[in-house]
């Protein structure tokens, strides 16, 4: 009988089989070890797996093929993850390619590391040694429709409410890593609560998840849920125009309301 943990992990494998697996996929790696778990999580009926091992064959398969989805190792000898997805990135503005949607295969799950990939064109990130819910959150997060539906009179806070997301993600990173449930529980019952008045539905079911999570005490499930910000953060910067936030000094940030 399987246990809670394989029962979710079955579940959620069939519901992204059904909604937005991807038929084709680029993985790049170039640990073999690595590479065999990663193929082993990936594997599915239907879907198509092409491995490359150093970025420079990334580049000459996405010359010549289309891909749905790429996996990329950050830290890869001789052209290292970041370089390879700055390459893709230019490589589709060149040949004006349709965007495929990149999942950074990170050393460390904290923002500093994140930072880097999300400005060299990652869409999301899950850290290494690759675990299936995460893998499967992130895939689902670059393919789940984006919304952002701010009302109009409204519309000009928006650039402030997320420079202060990418603030609390980052103080939320480190709170989760020192155990401070207070503050996950604060800012993600704010978040919670803010999200669909900025027009973000998303960020309300995040700030959600890192209620409950903190509530739980439960680090697993509240790195997936900052996994998912930090993923529809980049998204949100990319189709507002907004770069990236970097990194920073981790700050506290309220919401800002509407009557403020």
């Amino acid at each position: 009988m399987p246990t809670p943990s394989e029962a979710g992990a079955t579940g959620e494998s069939t519901r992204i089989e059904a909604e937005v697996f991807p038929r084709r996929i680029l993985l790049v790696d170039d640990s073999e070890d690595e590479r065999a778990l990663t193929l082993a999580i990936l594997h599915r009926p239907g879907s198509e797996i092409v491995v490359a091992d150093r970025g420079a064959a990334a580049l000459v398969r996405m010359e010549q093929e289309q891909f749905d989805l790429i996996l990329i190792d950050a830290p890869m000898a001789t052209m290292d993850g970041c370089e390879a997805m700055r390459r893709i990135r230019a490589l589709e503005a060149e040949t004006n390619r349709p965007r495929v949607p990149i999942i950074a295969l990170t050393a460390h799950a904290f923002r500093e590391e994140g930072a880097r990939c999300l400005e060299a064109g990652c869409d999301a990130r899950v850290a290494k040694p690759v675990d299936q819910r995460a893998l499967f959150e992130a895939i689902r997060s670059c393919s789940e429709e984006l919304r952002v539906e701010p009302d109009a009179e409204i519309a000009d806070l928006l650039p402030d409410y997320l420079a202060h997301r990418w603030a609390d993600l980052d103080a939320l990173w480190i709170a989760i890593a020192d155990g401070n449930w207070a503050l996950a529980r604060r800012l993600g019952h704010d978040m919670k609560g803010s999200g669909r008045i900025y027009g973000l539905p998303r960020v309300s079911e995040i700030g959600a998840r890192l209620e409950t999570s903190g509530r739980a005490s439960d680090r697993r499930e509240a790195s997936l849920a900052l996994s998912s910000l930090e993923s529809f953060l980049a998204r949100v910067a990319r189709r507002t125009g907004n770069p990236v936030a970097p990194s920073g000094a981790p700050g506290v940030n309220p919401p800002r309301s509407p009557s403020d």
